[in-house]
């Protein structure tokens, strides 16, 4: 009886700190998602936040909103993303360009003509 009264008292140690230990939580923080054009006067944005992904329908451009996420660089579903759709009125050298900014840098930009431009905090890109 006392070897295993040891036994449980030495595990009680060793695994108490893991037990204690709050969960580990997410480090959410703020981003600024930007959709813009000055040949595209309306798209639908979907981006990211920390309940899930949003969508606005038929937006004006330009457009812009703060966002809380998980992770800001991190993979979808919980790093930073933020898409702009206008392929009804899509054409050759109609450009929309979409943002992420961290920390008053962005992060992220694509702009495109083809009328869906993606942007994700993962992949540090400006086109």
């Amino acid at each position: 009886m006392r070897r295993f009264a040891i036994t449980m008292a030495c595990l009680t140690v060793a695994w108490m700190p893991m037990l204690v230990r709050p969960s580990a939580a997410w480090a959410d923080e703020t981003v600024t998602y930007e959709a813009v054009s000055e040949d595209i006067q309306n798209a639908n944005i979907e981006y990211q936040d920390s309940t899930g992904r949003e969508s606005a329908q038929g937006v004006t451009l330009p457009w812009r909103t703060d966002a809380i996420v998980h992770t800001v660089r991190g993979a979808p579903p919980d790093g930073s993303q933020v898409r702009a759709d206008w392929r009804p009125s899509a054409a050759p050298a109609r450009w929309v360009t979409v943002r992420i900014i961290y920390q008053g840098k962005v992060i992220c930009q694509s702009t495109l003509d083809v009328g869906d431009a993606t942007c994700y905090g993962i992949t540090p890109r400006i086109t």
